[in-house]
């Protein structure tokens, strides 16, 4: 008993001395649960069984005074921190010709787009293994978006100086559909996506041109209103569809995922929503979603279904197999989370029988396995991280 005794004075003083900086954090046992002892302030460790081995976790929370990277391994204990700003999100780990770098976004402050509720325009930021800056990334400007700024919810790098960014632009169409009843000169936050390789434009889409998403519009669409500015579609994910090498994205705001040609723009398909190309019963009806994914060498569509406070408080993993060319779906699964509702943000990764879920907004990420419901690993985050991620 007094040696157990002397153990933790030891311990208490050691993190004392050493001002909660530790690289190598010490954990206490205390049956399932673990407390990390290291800037513990920013998040802790339950119910860890070390089920993958190897991996790294990344996380960036904003706490309003002071924006922190993390990088932790498969348990939770911490490798590295940084302090970054202080409006940080989206740490992202990218592997391209054998070059492992690190990504993440850092709002420039103010939001002009009428100070629009979730959207964060700043800058991206590359870096190397060390998370030393290698290099940043603006938004170009090009045709008729005159934009330097980009938005936080995606950004994917494809290699040195080629990459994929979203912004948002103010735009005052014409083309609203008159059964919407929208005033001259109404405003909208348009949705911009841009692919830039060597410091050229070769790719850019503008979602105001596709008036048919403005009557699918769920959330802000208001279009008679001139006092704000309308995020009719909510832009959050992209990603590369790698059976194909097109787009595949969600607008959060219309309940939908689209999958976009990325040589000419057009629309080939559309799930979810109120003018699915897929027919959909039942559970297959997703609302609010974030992170979405093909993975499986492009066969399975994976998602996070956030849900809505109102209509459906709980959130969802959702996996479909499409058949894209008969629009049907071929497959579908379907996942409640054994957590806390998700209402904003959020990611969903697949390994095996687990998923790795970070929650966003609910300020947690855990990895289940989804067969026993057993939740594996689970961070406790003491401010939001808008995606949690795991790399092997």
């Amino acid at each position: 008993m007094k040696a157990k005794t002397l153990l933790i004075s030891l311990l208490i003083l050691c993190f004392i001395l050493n001002g909660c900086k530790k690289s190598d954090p010490i954990l206490l046992n205390s049956g399932s649960t673990y407390s990390i002892s290291v800037d513990s302030t920013f998040y802790t460790v339950t119910n860890n069984d070390n089920s993958s081995a190897g991996s790294e976790i990344l996380f960036a929370l904003d706490t309003k005074t002071v924006g922190k990277l993390f990088l932790a391994d498969e348990n939770g204990s911490l490798i590295k921190e940084k302090s970054v700003g202080s409006d940080v999100q989206n740490l992202q780990k990218w592997n391209y010709n054998g070059e492992i770098r690190y990504t993440y976004f850092l709002s420039r402050g103010a939001i002009t787009l009428d100070s629009i509720l979730g959207i964060e325009l700043g800058y991206e930021y590359i870096c190397d293994t060390s998370l030393n800056i290698l290099d940043s990334v603006k938004f170009q400007s090009f045709n008729n978006i005159n934009a330097t700024e980009i938005d936080t919810h995606e950004f994917i790098l494809l290699g040195d100086h080629h990459y994929i960014c979203e912004t948002y632009y103010q735009e005052k169409p014409d083309n609203i559909p008159d059964s919407l009843h929208p005033a001259p000169g109404v405003k909208v936050a348009a949705c911009i996506i841009q692919e830039v390789n060597n410091g050229v434009v070769v790719f850019q889409w503008d979602a105001a041109k596709f008036p048919e998403f403005y009557t699918s519009s769920q959330e802000n669409n208001n279009f008679s209103d001139l006092t704000i500015t309308h995020d009719y579609l909510h832009l959050n994910s992209i990603c590369v569809d790698s059976s194909d090498n097109n787009l595949i994205v969600s607008f959060r705001n219309l309940n939908e995922i689209v999958k976009l040609n990325r040589q000419t723009g057009d629309i080939m398909w559309r799930l979810g929503g109120n003018t699915s190309d897929f027919p959909q019963t039942g559970d297959e009806f997703f609302l609010r979603q974030h992170y979405v994914r093909k993975i499986e060498n492009g066969n399975t569509l994976i998602f996070l279904d956030n849900g809505l406070d109102k209509t459906r408080n709980y959130s969802r993993i959702l996996e479909f197999q499409l058949d894209e060319n008969a629009k049907t779906i071929s497959s579908f699964k379907s996942f409640q989370i054994p957590d806390k509702f998700i209402q904003f943000a959020g990611s969903v990764q697949k390994n095996g029988d687990e998923y790795f879920i970070g929650g966003g907004s609910a300020k947690y990420a855990v990895r289940v396995n989804y067969k026993t419901n057993k939740i594996l690993l689970r961070l406790n985050l003491y401010y939001s991280s808008y995606r949690t991620l795991e790399y092997e």
